[in-house]
């Protein structure tokens, strides 16, 4: 019975120190400070900046779905790789959508 018990504080203490590990490791960093564009340079580099990371983000979700699709096979393999490039193809298009009015 005491083996038992031991065994069962153990697994219990290995899981809660696993579960404390993953719940440090999720937290964000903090943000860094916001600084405005004083120059045309600054605004086009950080507009450039926010469109490379945006283009990552999205290329990221893409890589997830296309993921998802390995285990098909067949029809069903191609139509969730044909949803997953135009689920990209629309997130490109909607992402452009803010700088399609450049200031002047």
């Amino acid at each position: 019975m005491s083996r038992a018990i031991l065994v069962a504080l153990g697994t219990g203490t290995i899981i809660t120190s696993a579960a404390a590990i993953g719940i440090g490791s999720a937290r964000e960093e903090f943000p860094e400070p916001l600084v405005l564009p004083q120059t045309r340079a600054d605004y086009a580099r950080l507009e450039h900046q926010a469109r490379v990371e945006q283009r990552a983000l999205i290329e990221a979700r893409f890589q997830i779905a296309k993921a998802r699709c390995a285990p098909l096979r067949g029809y069903e393999h191609d139509w969730c790789v044909i949803e997953a490039q135009a689920a990209r193809g629309r997130a490109l298009l909607e992402s452009q959508d803010p700088y399609a009015t450049r200031r002047g």
